[in-house]
């Protein structure tokens, strides 16, 4: 009984502790973009918004679906239960409600930076209303994505300060309702400039709405893992929290092909030497972002895998798709080439 008690005041002491750092990570350059840090005092359940899925015949509001990574769409494979969805961002709940159930959150900027994209027509993008801020952070831009808001109070090029007003919480955007309002939330790197070149290729006909700044070109880590990150380590860098994630694979395209990420994130090349390299082999994380970038004397032909993870059950769920085969046998789907030709598509 005595044991129990002291591990009890042991975790309130911990959550108070989570609890205080949030509330001082306004001396810190990254902060949830919200009023809810309920995940700071063990009660995810009160942070995420759930999803309403139904799985061999139940019914769930799961909380977790609103997480990052794979946590949505399961499917049973043998014995063992995959979430075969990537979710690229977290979903943050309401605090408060009016009368109508309309959530009355702000949404504020989550570090200091510039707006670069306002998508203020709610039918323009599955994200709903959302805006874009870039970030200068150690010499490299970042962008925080704000989703699936009801109005927007700031214009492309606004200067924002971290905590400043970027709009209000809501529910517009595809598959989003007045009980599911929420906050999605990303942060990302920008892959490639020439977006717009590629998606006129891929997406003949269809309207760019977005430019670069369509999700599809923003490659988002965990943004609450970086911001625990933050409050735990405040001179942590970005740099440092991706190369601190868990190699999945490695992408080798053509030399004459030069992502141009490697410009935007010089911090990939650090170490990487070769005055007429063949080919590039772009390392990613298990969160699907680059890591690490190096030159390879010998060119290739067509964009290569090498898969560096474990493979169960499947390549294809653990690689949102970008890669099929076996383990030892690894190849690039058609989306993979896609995203290849994304990544090292000529300005």
């Amino acid at each position: 009984m005595v044991r129990g008690m002291l591990l009890r005041i042991l975790f309130l002491l911990l959550a108070a502790g989570a609890t205080r750092a949030h509330a001082d990570s306004c001396s810190r350059w990254l902060r949830l973009p919200t009023e809810n840090t309920t995940v700071f005092e063990n009660a995810p359940e009160r942070f995420y918004m759930h999803v309403d899925r139904v799985f061999e015949g139940r019914a769930d509001k799961a909380f977790e679906g609103g997480r990052y990574g794979f946590t949505r769409t399961p499917r049973r494979i043998g014995g063992t239960v995959v979430y075969s969805r990537f979710h690229e961002g977290i979903d943050i709940r309401p605090v408060r409600r009016d009368r109508r159930g309309e959530p009355l959150d702000p949404v504020t900027a989550s570090a200091d930076g510039r707006v670069v994209h306002v998508s203020a027509v709610a039918g323009n993008s599955n994200y709903g209303i959302y805006a874009v801020v870039e970030h200068t952070l150690q010499g490299a831009p970042y962008y925080s994505l704000y989703a699936h808001l009801a109005s927007v109070a700031v214009r492309r090029g606004d200067a924002v300060r971290q905590g400043d007003t970027l709009g209000r919480m809501g529910c517009t955007g595809a598959g989003v309702n007045r009980e599911r309002a929420h906050l999605h939330y990303e942060f990302c790197l920008l892959l490639n400039r020439a977006f717009s070149g590629w998606y006129r290729k891929h997406y003949p006909g269809q309207p760019d709405s977005h430019g670069v700044y369509n999700g599809m070109n923003l490659a988002g880590l965990d943004p609450l893992g970086l911001t625990r990150a933050v409050l735990a380590v405040p001179d942590i860098t970005v740099t440092d929290y991706i190369r601190g994630q868990t190699p999945l694979f490695c992408l080798v395209v053509d030399a004459a092909r030069r992502p141009d990420l490697l410009d935007r994130y010089p911090w990939l090349l650090e170490g990487a030497a070769c005055a007429d390299p063949g080919a590039w082999a772009l390392t990613f994380s298990n969160q699907f972002v680059p890591m690490r970038a190096e030159p390879r004397a010998d060119a290739v032909g067509e964009p290569a895998v090498e898969w560096l993870g474990a493979a169960e059950p499947a390549l294809k769920w653990q690689s949102r798709g970008l890669v099929g085969g076996t383990a030892e046998a690894p190849h690039l789907t058609e989306a993979g080439r896609r995203w290849a030709d994304l990544l090292t598509f000529p300005d």
